[in-house]
């Protein structure tokens, strides 16, 4: 080995090392202490911070303003939604909300139901939109929820999700309920007693019922995943595979698993003449036949992209309308032929302590069934349509 030495001119030394690898900076050090002379030893590079995330939800700074404004993709957006269309905040204040669903009060009005997923608790919101407590613990019963209930952010906030993600009525006027974190379905009857609908197949129960679409006849397809299970799929209180099931005359049954649909089951809608199911599995949804028994048939994928992943309802045309959930607080648009017409835009909030506005569920709603109410996690919006929606329960 050559090592050559001159001090204190270190800069200059470039001894050989074994095998062919320059130890310069090493050997430079060491013969500069010997001799007295220790040079200055370059900073190492800074590496250049990430430019921080514009975010609603979770850490960093808020996102900029963004104004209410519709998306018109397809000139058929305009048969549904007028040019002037605005939307009114209903209410806000709930954090993270979920379940919309208009209940007919056989008067000739109604109220919203809403789900308050860290409140555990169902809102009614009246027609002058003032906002009440219908049920206490719609979502969980019990008295130990350190086994319960998915963990999440709501704006920077960790919270826990312990309220009911889901409402319907069914064709006798009764409400239908989602209870997440009991892991059943629930219905209120007339006398104001709650029946258990289903808590689950083969004995195994549910991990977490999510959303809800019901038949004419009576019968509910249900989609559940793993909200309802703290640590969600790694709970080891998981007893059944996510999927999505239809409740009818007391009996439950898997009629299409996660994995037939390609992901986790949120969204669930059925088509106005019930011919069809929409599913959502993140942001794909797709469409399946229903047979004449109820089961599942032939599926095409119906559309993908932005606005797919939570709550959907279809219109009195079949027109569907999506929401994407903790994302953009955006309604995703499409004909019954899936061809995408456009998008309702909801207002971004640069604000602190943030406000999530997203969209996790749609309900038609009003006298008409042409207002579209949006549950948008902290806020409830509507917005009136041109088209009739589809009211759930009897009419009067």
């Amino acid at each position: 080995m050559d090592v050559r030495t001159r001090a204190p001119n270190c800069g200059s030394l470039l001894p050989r090392a074994r095998g062919g690898v320059i130890f310069k900076a090493a050997v430079c050090f060491s013969i500069c202490l010997a001799c007295g002379t220790v040079p200055a030893l370059a900073a190492p590079a800074e590496t250049p911070a990430a430019p921080a995330t514009l975010s609603m939800r979770g850490d960093g700074p808020a996102p900029a303003a963004k104004p209410f404004s519709i998306t018109r993709a397809d000139p058929q957006i305009d048969a549904l939604i007028a040019a002037d269309a605005k939307a009114e905040l209903v209410a806000t204040g709930f954090g993270l909300n979920e379940g919309t669903t208009w209940v007919r009060d056989g008067k000739g009005s109604g109220f919203l139901l809403v789900g308050g997923l860290l409140d555990n608790v169902l809102y009614k919101i009246a027609p002058d939109n003032t906002v009440s407590v219908f049920m206490e613990k719609a979502g969980y019963t019990g008295n130990d929820p350190d086994t319960v209930g998915a963990q999440t952010r709501a704006g920077r906030s960790h919270v826990l999700l312990i309220g009911p993600s889901c409402s319907g009525v069914d064709p006798q006027g009764r409400i239908v309920w989602c209870a997440d974190d009991d892991r059943r379905v629930m219905r209120l009857e007339k006398d104001g007693t709650h029946t258990i609908l289903s808590t689950g197949v083969d004995g195994k129960r549910f991990s977490g019922p999510n959303d809800i679409t019901i038949r004419h006849d009576g019968g509910i397809y249900l989609t559940d995943n793993d909200f309802g299970l703290r640590g969600a799929g790694k709970s080891p209180l998981k007893e059944l595979d996510n999927g999505i099931f239809l409740i009818r005359d007391g009996t439950t049954k898997l009629v299409l698993s996660d994995k037939q649909l390609g992901g986790i089951p949120n969204g669930i809608t059925l088509s106005p003449d019930e011919k069809y199911l929409y599913l959502s599995a993140g942001q794909k949804m797709f469409r399946y036949t229903v047979k004449p028994d109820g089961t599942l048939g032939d599926s095409t994928l119906f559309t993908e992209g932005v606005g797919i992943g939570d709550g959907m309802r279809a219109d009195s045309r079949g027109d569907i309308y999506s929401t994407g959930g903790a994302g953009p607080g955006l309604v995703r648009v499409m004909s019954p032929q899936g061809k995408f017409l456009g998008s309702i835009n909801l207002p971004v909030l640069n604000a602190e302590p943030k406000k999530q506005i997203c969209s996790t569920n749609v309900a038609f709603g009003d006298t008409d069934a042409r207002t579209l109410y949006i549950a948008a996690c902290d806020a409830v919006y509507k917005i009136r349509l041109k088209v009739a929606g589809i009211l759930q329960g009897p009419a009067s």
